[in-house]
């Protein structure tokens, strides 16, 4: 007999046995029910507060509706529904768990969810509860230990309550960007003395509007902190690093938080570092080697300077390397090639790569990411890359690149991205750039390379084609044989099209088409809109001779358009009314007229309203502020005829990022509802009639960084600022042309420190600067704009339109009011300011000294004043400055030497007869020794004459919008504007269309 055959059949029946009876023990509810009748009850009257929506909370692929199983009649026993978890021995629910559970519906203030006192876990992540405020009543959940309530639509400001909750471990209220959820008060600083426990906390893109509290480096036992995109600025203490359990940081896209790496000691237990689009700054220390546990390390975008360490090939754990756009020197360290594991490498703007470190690169055996933006590399070299046969994403735009399309890439047979933009190829398109069959992504504008675009068809799989700036050629077969095509993003801006392309008929899956800056007249053929109605998202055909549609309606017909650019055109008629789905509208630099429709209004997720520069008329709809306001982040109606007040009404909600109201015809008061609108950077209601006192009231605004005035009828003395109320972030400040009285003041000048700091970061970045963001655990890179902002500011004597305002341009402009008394000494503490203008006023005194401590100064106008006394000869050591003008005062005494000083011509002095030296005709050696005494022969003809002048040159400085720089005999110099095309504000293009999945932990 066969007994190892009876021992196994045994062993087999005993196995199923006990898992017969251990499946019948978990499932099989008992006679007495472990959930009490009042946890099932809540738990039911909490699935009944939403509705069950799987497509708006498509976020997270695995989700699917967990409430549904929840009945009594499947299992009375609520411990056995999905996602509930109890305590054993009380039956007592204490984890509950709806991550992506298609949850829909505001949150209801009183919900049962708040009787369940013993839960101890509560996710409710990646749902949608309709932008309703986080009720108070979380603070009754007294033993929370973790509380994940990310990417759930939660908007308004975080409760106090929450601060209850002192047992808490696990934080997470990440939301979307923009913010919609607000931790103000309490604070971030209250939050985290309350929370003690805390060993995670994520805060991304929740608006925190503070600094790095100093009381963080006291949580010893944090493990992960993500603050990114939540408006931190400040200095974060080197010693926060070296927390000793940290093993996550992430304060990512907060332009203005700084501070820098210290030394690293053995033991840290850091695994990723953040700080993309930051100001961190100084020198990566060499002994970031210790590192050992490092798997992301991601400083693009920040100020980080001197050579890139070698000890950077310690870091063996790297899977991920973005050093992308800093301020390093030197070659690219040869040990970068030891990173053998590394996945995604990013470096740009250093030196050429050397032939050694090219050859070593076939290291990176596991490269499936490779982005080397602005590095030199010849012809040759980039041969290389061949051997990185695994590479699915290149990136090599702006490597200067030279000669034909390079013959190496066709060894990438695994690419489904690649990026060879703004090069110097030049030549015919391969015909072998067919063979890429899996290929997704193809980006080639902005070279020399041309082509017909039957070379493309057979790209099945491609989605995403950039063409823009190449000579073209459509054969007449275009039509037919790119059907096999199926674009969703098609670039063909700059290639000189005449017409619209006939292939296009075929793009039925087109959700974003360029069009812009090319030779395109007439209409939009009624054909595009047939073909691409349901499925276009964004149509950008800015820059052509368009006057509108085929067949004239009143109303955008594409039924889904987020973002709609006809832009420097000649587009006629009234504004298209905009379908509800639009979020971009972009129409400046056109022949429009008519009012602004009210209609405009039911486009509830509009962020931009560009429609500067055209002939519209009347007044604007009241709607604009309360009904737009929460979405709304940029308006321009600049350059336009509309009158009448500002009937805005902005709600607590405002998003407003930039209102440009300027060279209208508008009066009255500004709204008080404005500062409503915590977010705004950027006012400017320039050249209208308003007729109001100064907006001392927007000094509270957080962030407001440009406040223009100019051309108005604002009167009245500044009175000293309230606590908290003195506009601390404004960079550029323009009152010029008002009817201002008393003193300048003094009390704001001293708490302007944005205006303090010298030497900022001159390279040319902006505050909307474009950038690539990596996202760790994502190999899809996503491109992130922001809008341009365009102001009209006086400069170094001429009034100039900026279409983009640097973060590192501070202006003050006071000139043409009725400012008395003396200039401040204070005003010398400014000493980042580029442009200082207080021209056409009644300043008396002497020139403060201090002004010589105004580093970076290159415009000074003190004209038209009654200033005496001599010129401070410490001026001269102001390397910078490029226009004087002390013109019309009583200054008497030797002009300062050398330098910029030896530049300036006559006029600059000008009704300053007791000056002397060059450039002016007086001799120092000519004139008395007292030169209170030459001034008191000519006072009696100056005074008449200057008053006279001053009048005379005043209104027409006012009247012509020449606010500075001029002289009597010299010819005014006209407004100069110059076309500008807006990109996005805060927002991702929609440039894949397609929704880019958000991130999850």
């Amino acid at each position: 007999m066969d007994f190892g055959w009876w021992w196994r059949c045994l062993f087999s029946l005993s196995i199923l046995y006990f898992t017969s009876t251990y499946t019948h023990a978990k499932t099989a509810p008992s006679s007495q029910p472990l959930c009490s009748d009042q946890d099932r009850s809540a738990l039911l009257q909490f699935k009944h507060s939403f509705q069950l929506d799987c497509a708006v909370s498509a976020l997270d692929p695995s989700r699917y509706p967990k409430t549904k199983s929840w009945t009594v009649e499947s299992n009375p026993d609520c411990c056995f529904w999905d996602g509930i978890e109890c305590n054993e021995e009380t039956g007592s629910v204490i984890e509950l768990d709806l991550s992506s559970s298609c949850l829909y519906g505001s949150f209801p203030q009183n919900s049962t969810l708040f009787n369940l006192k013993h839960l101890q876990k509560l996710h409710l992540a990646f749902n949608h509860f309709n932008y309703s405020q986080i009720p108070p009543e979380f603070g009754h959940l007294r033993s929370l230990r973790s509380l994940n309530l990310s990417l759930s639509a939660f908007s308004g400001q975080t409760p106090s309550a929450i601060l209850k909750l002192s047992e808490m471990t696990v934080l997470d209220l990440s939301g979307d960007d923009p913010p919609d959820l607000r931790l103000h008060d309490p604070s971030l600083d209250m939050l985290i003395r309350n929370l003690t426990h805390l060993r995670q906390l994520y805060l991304d893109d929740v608006d925190i509007s503070s600094t790095v509290p100093t009381f963080l480096t006291n949580l010893t036992s944090l493990q992960a902190i993500c603050l990114a995109n939540t408006n931190l600025y400040g200095e974060v203490s080197p010693s926060f690093f070296k927390l000793p359990h940290l093993e996550i940081i992430r304060f990512s896209r907060n332009s203005d938080l700084g501070g820098f790496l210290p030394q690293f000691h053995l033991n840290n237990s850091l695994k990723e570092i953040t700080l993309f689009d930051t100001s961190f700054s100084g020198e990566l220390p060499p002994s970031i080697e210790n590192l050992v546990r490092l798997e992301l390390l991601d400083l693009a975008y920040s100020r980080f300077s001197g050579l890139i360490p070698p000890s950077i090939g310690n870091l063996t754990s790297l899977l991920y390397l973005n050093l992308y756009s800093n301020n390093f020197i030197g070659d690219i360290p040869l040990s970068i090639t030891n990173l053998a594991n590394l996945e995604t490498l990013g470096l740009s703007d250093l030196n050429a790569m050397s032939q050694q470190l090219c050859l070593e690169f076939r290291k990176l055996h596991r490269l499936t990411t490779l982005l080397l933006l602005g590095i030199k590399l010849d012809s040759e070299m980039p041969s290389f890359l061949a051997n990185l046969t695994g590479l699915s994403y290149l990136d090599l735009s702006r490597t200067q690149l030279k000669g034909q399309f390079p013959q190496w890439v066709a060894n990438l047979t695994q690419l489904q991205n690649l990026n060879l933009r703004e090069n110097e190829l030049e030549g015919p398109i391969p015909q072998w750039i067919s063979q890429f069959t899996i290929l997704n992504s193809l980006q080639l504008g902005m070279n020399n390379l041309s082509g017909n675009f039957e070379v493309f068809s057979g790209l099945q799989n491609l989605v995403d084609l950039d063409l823009s700036g190449l000579s073209l050629t459509f054969s007449g077969s275009s039509r037919k044989n790119s059907s096999v095509l199926k674009l969703e993003l098609l670039d063909l801006s700059y290639c000189n099209l005449g017409k619209f392309p006939l292939f296009l008929q075929n793009q039925t899956t087109l959700q974003s088409l360029m069009l812009a800056e090319n030779k395109i007249e007439g209409v939009v053929p009624q054909w595009l809109i047939n073909t691409t109605t349901a499925n276009l998202f964004s149509i950008r055909l800015g820059g052509n001779k368009l006057t509108g549609f085929e067949q004239p309606i009143s109303v955008i017909p594409w039924t889904n358009l987020e973002w709609f650019d006809i832009s420097n055109n000649k587009w006629q008629g009234p504004l298209p009314t905009p379908p509800s789905s639009l979020e971009v509208y972009s129409a400046s630099y056109n022949m429009l007229t008519g009012n602004i429709p009210k209609d405009i209004c039911k486009a509830m997720s509009l962020s931009t309203l560009d429609l500067s520069n055209n002939s519209m008329s009347g007044h604007i709809p009241p709607c604009i502020g309360d009904q737009l306001g929460e979405s709304l982040q940029l308006l321009d109606l600049r350059g336009n005829g509309l009158s009448g007040t500002i009937p805005l009404e902005f709600t607590k909600l405002c998003t407003l990022g930039m209102i440009n109201l300027s060279e209208n015809k508008l009066e009255g008061d500004l709204p008080r509802s404005l500062s409503n609108c915590t977010k705004l950077q950027i006012l400017d209601v320039g050249k209208n009639s308003f007729n109001d006192t100064f907006p001392s009231w927007l000094g509270s605004q957080p962030q407001l960084q440009v406040l223009v005035l100019r051309h108005n009828k604002f009167h009245g003395s500044i009175e000293d600022p309230k606590p908290s109320y003195e506009f601390r972030f404004v960079r550029i400040i323009d009152l010029s042309c008002n009817l201002f009285i008393g003193h300048l003041p003094s009390a704001y000048l001293q708490n302007w420190h944005k205006m303090q700091v010298s030497n900022e970061n001159k390279s040319g970045s902006s505050n909307t600067m474009s950038t690539v963001v990596f996202q760790a655990g994502n190999e899809e890179l996503m491109q992130q704009n922001q809008f341009d902002y365009s102001i009209t500011i006086t400069n170094k004597g001429s009034e100039t339109l900026y279409t983009k305002v640097l973060t590192v341009f501070r202006v003050i402009d006071f000139s043409s009011n009725k400012f008395t008394g003396e200039i401040p000494n204070i005003i010398g503490d400014l000493k980042g300011l580029q442009a200082l203008n207080l021209s056409n006023n009644n300043l008396v005194g002497d020139i403060p000294s201090s002004l010589a401590n105004i580093t970076d100064l290159e415009s000074l106008d003190l004209s038209i004043n009654k200033l005496s006394g001599v010129l401070p000869q410490g001026l001269s050591q102001l390397q910078s400055l490029e226009v004087f003008n002390v013109s019309y005062n009583h200054l008497t005494g030797q002009i300062p030497q050398g330098l910029q000083f030896n530049t300036f011509d006559n006029s600059s002095y000008e009704g300053n007869s007791g000056l002397c030296g060059f450039p002016v005709s007086n001799s120092c050696r000519n004139v008395d020794a007292t030169p209170s005494a030459v001034s008191s022969a000519t006072s009696d003809n100056n005074n008449e004459d200057s008053v006279l002048i001053d009048w005379i040159v005043r209104s027409l400085g006012c009247l012509s919008g020449i606010v500075v720089g001029f002289v009597i005999g010299k010819v005014f110099i006209t407004d100069k504007y110059h076309d500008w095309f807006m990109e996005t504000f805060q927002r991702r293009p929609k440039k894949r269309v397609r929704r880019a999945p958000r991130r999850r932990r």
